[in-house]
């Protein structure tokens, strides 16, 4: 999986060592996303066609530990691939954070990031994000190798963040490639949630 980045609106010159470290921190991620907020009830002209099969995937988390979707079953689940070097990612794993901590009992959010590296020195860099984000309800998670190619059941990654909702049956509902405000978010998920008491 290759990374380009979308190219920035021309503001001021910038020089080449401002370049070279912003290719040295987003080469080996996913794609860079267009950072683009969309209406949820908005037609989705990246929306994925639900899937028949309940989701089945494995990842390695920050700790270490493996987390199965498949233990997501009867939540909605919200799983983001996302890079810890961009911004539209950060804001989007806030939003996420956010809206988790508002819906306890049926919501989970995973967040899968694309970022390079051997797995110790990940674990290290996702158990530092965490922290600096203030992450207690979104489980962080590293891409593995099937998902890297697109062969796993979220199909291929080009853009950064890309969200898929899975209803509580574990069936990929939705996919969107853009940035998702707390309220787009909480618009989402309601008919997937169980009624307040």
């Amino acid at each position: 999986m290759t990374m380009t980045a979308s190219p920035a609106p021309a503001t001021r010159a910038s020089s080449p060592r401002g370049l070279a470290c912003a290719l040295a921190l987003c080469a080996g991620c996913y794609t860079a996303s267009r950072p683009a907020l969309q209406d949820p009830s908005a037609p989705d002209e990246f929306a994925a066609p639900p899937s028949q099969e309940p989701v089945r995937l494995v990842l390695e988390t920050a700790a270490g530990a493996h987390v199965d979707l498949a233990d997501y079953r009867g939540l909605a689940l919200l799983v983001v691939a996302f890079s810890t070097d961009n911004l539209a990612s950060q804001a989007m794993v806030r939003n996420l954070e956010r809206v988790a901590r508002r819906h306890p009992d049926g919501l989970a959010v995973v967040a899968v990031a694309g970022d390079a590296g051997d797995p110790p020195t990940l674990r290290t860099l996702l158990d530092a994000y965490r922290d600096v984000a203030g992450l207690e309800r979104v489980v962080l998670a590293r891409a593995s190798d099937e998902v890297r190619s697109g062969a796993s059941a979220l199909g291929p990654i080009e853009h950064v963040p890309t969200l898929y909702f899975i209803n509580r049956a574990g069936v990929i509902v939705r996919r969107i490639e853009a940035v998702y405000s707390e309220g787009q978010l909480e618009s989402l998920v309601a008919p997937a949630l169980p009624p307040r008491r």
